[in-house]
């Protein structure tokens, strides 16, 4: 996880610290924050747009970006489904992203993955 200087974007949504003892167990961790949005901070630099925007976490008073491996475990339990938005608009109106754009372009490069492997073995059976 690359370290990330704060000082450097607005908070568009504060999500909870993560406390935990020194040195990180990483794979504790993960199996904590799986499936749980509430540890996620959305960090947005200023004067950009929302597809710029940073999914990461506070980790003992140290903010942090996610790696492809915390992505996937804590949004796990998003699906694509068709016509997939992945931006939502919060109470105060704000807009964030669903799910970070790089977890968003794998998923998406799976689900057509999929697709085409499905689309092969219809054509086998007939």
């Amino acid at each position: 996880m690359k370290t990330l200087v704060c000082e450097e974007f607005d908070v568009v949504k504060a999500g909870r610290e993560f406390t935990a003892a020194e040195p990180l167990d990483v794979p504790a961790m993960v199996r904590r924050m799986e499936k749980n949005e509430s540890y996620i901070f959305w960090l947005q630099r200023p004067l950009t747009d929302v597809q710029t925007q940073v999914a990461a976490v506070k980790i003992n008073g140290q903010m942090y970006g996610l790696n492809m491996r915390m992505e996937k475990a804590i949004f796990r339990h998003i699906r694509l489904t068709k016509n997939f938005s992945n931006v939502e608009v919060l109470p105060d109106g704000t807009r964030k992203l669903r799910i970070p754009q790089r977890l968003f372009h794998e998923k998406i490069r799976t689900s057509n993955r999929f697709e085409v492997r499905a689309r092969a073995l219809r054509a086998c059976d007939v």
